[in-house]
């Protein structure tokens, strides 16, 4: 029975470290064209979060480098939130396309793949113990 439940574990950490790769790779290629900008956190959008409590999304006005300006609000809700109203931050846009674009924090920028990549690894990690452990029995 542990040596299933390890194949199991070891299964679903296999698929989170395929969304990790996944992710790795979008922000990847995202960020070998993205520009720079510049943006003022304009509001904050309140959302109820999964476990009651309140998230914020920033709405963020930036330039892009062609002078047209883009109001972006962010797709990923937090508590605490990227800042406040009126605070800048650094962001990169895609210049085919500004709609596309993150706030510059490493947590931002790569929440996903750590996210997954570290979920991938524990279940994998916890999956061989158990089916070596199983064998053993």
């Amino acid at each position: 029975m542990l040596i299933l439940v390890g194949l199991l574990f070891v299964g679903i950490g296999i698929v989170f470290g395929a969304l990790a790769w996944f992710f790795l790779a979008r922000t990847r290629r995202f960020l070998r064209t993205a520009v720079d900008a510049t943006g003022t956190i304009t509001d904050l959008v309140e959302s109820s979060g999964s476990e009651g409590g309140t998230t914020y999304s920033a709405v963020v006005r930036f330039q892009t480098a062609d002078g047209r300006e883009i109001q972006w609000t962010e797709s990923m809700a937090s508590n605490p939130p990227a800042g406040q109203r009126g605070d800048q931050l650094l962001m990169k846009y895609d210049p085919a396309n500004p709609q596309k674009a993150r706030i510059a924090k490493t947590s931002r920028l790569w929440f996903m793949p750590m996210l997954f990549g570290g979920m991938g690894a524990l279940f994998f990690a916890i999956g061989v113990v158990l089916a070596v452990v199983g064998v053993g029995q």
